[in-house]
């Protein structure tokens, strides 16, 4: 998979129960990392602002073996 794109997503019903990084390359989108908050992170509003501030720097061309 060589990422086009990628997004910070909330929890998807019926897909995944954690906060994920998906990846897109053409019209398929993966998750690449999954986010586990941690049990001393007791406040939703902060967890989600935590994780509303994640950026990634991948390098240009990046390929993912599946």
């Amino acid at each position: 998979m060589k990422i086009e794109s990628y997004s910070v997503n909330r929890p998807i019903k019926g897909v995944c129960k954690q906060y994920a990084i998906w990846g897109t390359e053409g019209g398929t989108t993966a998750p690449l990392v999954y986010l586990q908050r941690p049990k001393w992170i007791t406040d939703d509003l902060e967890w989600e602002d935590i994780v509303d501030s994640i950026r990634l720097n991948l390098p240009k061309g990046i390929i993912i073996s599946e």
